[in-house]
């Protein structure tokens, strides 16, 4: 009976510290996601009106500004996406420091508003991730649930990034956690649940106007083939980047091979503006 009372206290207290995990990682994704549309939209806007040459330069000026950043503010610390978060998973004592929620924040809105192509997404991870594990050295939850106070905020932020519960809940699942257990899931259906009512209240407008109505079950085999094109496009994209890297990575100089492969998308978005930022107002339009 009393070891029962003690799960019941130690689930109690993971649903609750899930809880609020998810509210401030619902709260930054959504701080992060549209202050970066709105200051895109006016940094383009003004580029466009005064001279479309400019969106060639804007991409230096955003990773340029990151790099000095990184350099000087950040301590050269470097940022390695979500490797960070597999490396602080499979080695306990090692953890994700504080200053990973403002450089991620900083970098994913500095990248997208001048233009650039990495987007918010691994930001808003990365630094939702760092908000679990950060809950998890303060203890406040038993000390076996590292995993899970770190998906928790995984779930919001990328459920809020993207207005779908579901789509934060499997990537957390899938992709971070990368395994299933009844922790890891009381603690991401609460962080899903929180941010079901954060998008609800604060972030219900639709991405586009397109109603979906009614299902036809003989366009089955064109979802068939979407999902191969999709897949076909997935691994091209992932050989392709891959392969640049390797080529960049024969250019000695930090400072030159950044700034060469942002005047490289700045060339692309002069010719094919909707690239701008990521195309987070090209794919509305």
């Amino acid at each position: 009976m009393e070891r029962k009372k003690i799960i019941g206290h130690h689930y109690l207290r993971l649903v609750t510290t899930s809880v609020l995990i998810a509210v401030a990682c619902a709260v930054m994704a959504y701080s992060l996601k549209h202050l970066t549309e709105y200051i895109e939209h006016q940094i383009y806007t003004a580029a466009v009106g005064w001279h479309r040459a400019l969106l060639v330069l804007l991409p230096t000026v955003g990773i340029t500004a990151i790099y000095f950043l990184r350099k000087w503010l950040f301590k050269n610390r470097k940022n390695k996406g979500i490797t960070e978060i597999y490396k602080t998973l499979d080695l306990r004592k090692d953890h994700l420091p504080l200053f990973k929620i403002p450089s991620h924040y900083i970098n994913g809105l500095l990248t997208v508003v001048f233009g650039g192509s990495t987007g918010i997404e691994v930001s808003t991870v990365v630094a939702a991730a760092t908000v679990g594990n950060y809950a998890y050295e303060r203890e406040f939850s038993a000390k076996m649930y590292k995993r899970e106070l770190i998906c928790a905020g995984v779930t919001a932020g990328v459920a809020v990034l993207f207005c779908s519960p579901l789509a934060g809940w499997l990537f957390a699942m899938e992709v971070i956690a990368r395994k299933m257990n009844k922790t890891l899931v009381i603690a991401c259906t609460a962080a899903a649940a929180v941010s079901w009512l954060f998008i609800y209240y604060f972030d219900n407008t639709r991405l586009l106007s397109q109603v979906v109505a009614g299902w036809q079950w003989q366009a089955m085999p064109y979802f068939v083939v979407l999902s191969l094109l999709s897949g076909g496009l997935a691994v091209y994209f992932t050989l392709l980047v891959t392969r640049m890297k390797s080529l960049f990575a024969r250019i000695d100089n930090n400072f030159l091979r950044v700034n060469i492969g942002a005047l490289a998308v700045g060339t692309f978005i002069y010719y094919f503006p909707s690239l701008y930022g990521d195309s987070y107002h090209g794919l509305k339009e």
